[in-house]
C-alpha cells in the first residue's frame, strides 16, 4: 500500500498534477459503478425492514443501511477529483441543484400524493413541504425526518456537504498533507463520536435525529474530500481491490457480531463507524485500478450505467417497496417467505422505474438547467464523472 503524498510531494505535483491528471482523465469509471452496490446496500436495507418483524434473520441484509455511509465518502472523493478549476462558487451551486433537484422535486410530489391518497402512512403535507426544500434532515423530529419520499433525508445532508464544499476544499488544501489529516481526523473523530453515543442512547435502532442530521454525517463526506484532494495531488493508490474488500467484510463480520451479542438492531452509528474506513479503502482501491488504466468489475459498461441510474433507483425504491408489498401484491400475513417472495417484483419495478426517472427527468432536467452555462463553458469538466448533456457509458480508459 502506497503513502500519501507529504508536504513536499503534494507541493511538487500541484501544478503538474492536480489539472493533468483530473482533466486529462476524465473519468474513474469505477466508483460511477460502485454507485449502484451503495444504492443496492440500501434496497436490501429497506426491504429487510418488512422481513425483520417475522424473522431475525432478516436483521443480516438490514446491514444494508451502510451503503448511506459509503455514498457520503464517495461524493465528497468524486466531487473533489472532478471540480473544475477557477469555477465560481454561484457556478458550482447551480451545477449541484441541476444535478439533483429536478428527480427530488418528482419524486417529492409523487411521494406526497402516493401517500395521501393510495397507501397509507399518512405523511403530513407541511414535513413534505420542508422535504421539498431540502431542510427535512435538521429538526429533530422523525416524522418530518422520513417526510415525503423517506429516502431523500440524505439529500438534505448533501445539500449541506454541497454548501460547504468549496471553503471545505480550500481550507484543506492550503494545509500541508499532515495538517491537513490531523484536521481530517479530528472532523471524522468528533462525527463518528456524535453517531455512536447518540445511536447507543436511543437503543439502537430509533436514532433518527442522530443519524440523519446532516452534521453528524458531515465526517464521511469530509473524509471522502480528504482523499479526493490527494488523488488529485499524485496519489495513485496500490491497494488490491480483493483485499479491500475482505476488510469490508470483516468490518461488516465485527458489526454483525454486536448485533447477535447484544440484541437486534445493530446501533446504526456504531456500524458506520467501524465500516466506514474499510469502505473508504474500497473507493481507494478501485480509484488506483481506474489511474493505472486497469480494467475492474466496476468498471464494465453494464455496472457504469447502473451506476449512472444509480441516483434514480435511490429515489424509487422504497416508494415502489411500499407498493409492491401494499397494495399491487398486498400480504394477508406477513412471513418471510412472502417478503422473499416480492423482492425480485420490486428490484425489476426499481428498475425500470429508476431508467424512466433518468432518462425522462433527471437528464432532461439537467440540460435544460445549465444549458445556457454549457453554451459558454463547453470544455469544462463535469462535477460528475457521469454529468453530461447525454448518458455516456464509460467504460475502463
Amino acid at each position: 500500500m502506497s503513502s500519501l503524498p507529504g508536504v513536499a510531494q503534494a507541493r511538487s505535483h500541484a501544478a503538474a498534477t492536480s489539472d493533468t491528471v483530473s482533466h486529462g482523465r476524465r473519468d474513474l469509471p469505477s466508483l460511477t459503478g460502485l454507485r449502484w452496490v451503495a444504492a443496492f446496500l440500501v434496497f436490501w436495507f429497506h426491504c429487510a425492514g418488512w422481513g425483520a418483524v417475522v424473522s431475525p434473520w432478516w436483521h443480516l441484509p438490514q446491514f444494508g443501511f451502510i451503503g448511506v455511509s459509503f455514498f457520503f465518502v464517495l461524493s465528497g472523493v468524486v466531487l473533489t477529483w472532478s471540480a473544475r478549476p477557477g469555477q465560481g462558487d454561484g457556478q458550482f451551486y447551480w451545477r449541484r441543484f441541476a444535478r439533483i433537484y429536478p428527480a427530488h422535486a418528482v419524486m417529492t410530489i409523487v411521494a406526497i400524493a402516493l401517500y395521501l391518497f393510495v397507501m397509507p402512512p399518512y405523511k403530513p403535507v407541511w414535513a413534505g413541504l420542508l422535504a421539498l426544500l431540502l431542510l427535512h434532515a435538521w429538526p429533530p423530529i422523525p416524522i418530518v425526518n422520513s417526510a415525503a419520499n423517506g429516502v431523500s433525508w440524505s439529500l438534505s445532508c448533501e445539500a449541506f456537504f454541497y454548501a460547504c464544499f468549496p471553503r471545505l476544499t480550500r481550507m484543506l488544501g492550503r494545509r500541508s498533507g499532515r495538517r491537513r489529516y490531523v484536521v481530517v481526523a479530528a472532523i471524522v473523530g468528533a462525527c463518528s463520536t456524535a453517531a455512536v453515543v447518540g445511536s447507543f442512547a436511543a437503543g439502537g435502532r430509533f436514532d433518527t435525529p442522530f443519524y440523519e442530521n446532516p452534521l453528524v454525517r458531515f465526517g464521511e463526506f469530509v473524509l471522502g474530500v480528504a482523499i479526493g484532494l490527494a488523488l488529485r495531488e499524485g496519489w495513485v493508490p496500490r491497494i488490491r481491490v480483493g483485499a479491500a474488500w475482505l476488510l469490508a467484510a470483516a468490518a461488516a463480520g465485527v458489526t454483525l457480531a454486536v448485533g447477535f451479542t447484544r440484541g437486534w438492531p445493530v446501533p446504526r452509528g456504531l456500524a458506520d463507524t467501524i465500516t466506514m474506513g474499510p469502505l473508504a479503502i474500497v473507493l481507494v482501491a478501485y480509484a488506483g485500478r481506474d489511474l493505472m488504466g486497469r480494467d475492474s468489475l466496476m468498471s464494465r459498461r453494464w455496472a457504469v450505467y447502473l451506476g449512472q441510474l444509480s441516483f434514480a433507483f435511490y429515489l424509487v425504491h422504497q416508494l415502489v417497496l411500499d407498493l409492491v408489498m401494499k397494495q399491487l401484491v398486498p400480504m394477508d400475513h406477513r412471513t418471510a417467505l412472502a417478503v422473499l417472495a416480492r423482492t425480485p417484483l420490486a428490484l425489476a419495478l426499481s428498475i425500470l422505474a429508476a431508467m424512466a426517472l433518468h432518462h425522462f427527468v433527471e437528464l432532461p432536467g439537467q440540460r435544460l438547467l445549465t444549458r445556457r452555462s454549457s453554451r459558454r463553458r463547453q470544455a469544462d469538466v463535469p462535477a460528475y464523472p457521469d454529468e453530461r448533456q447525454e448518458p455516456r457509458l464509460v467504460g475502463a480508459a
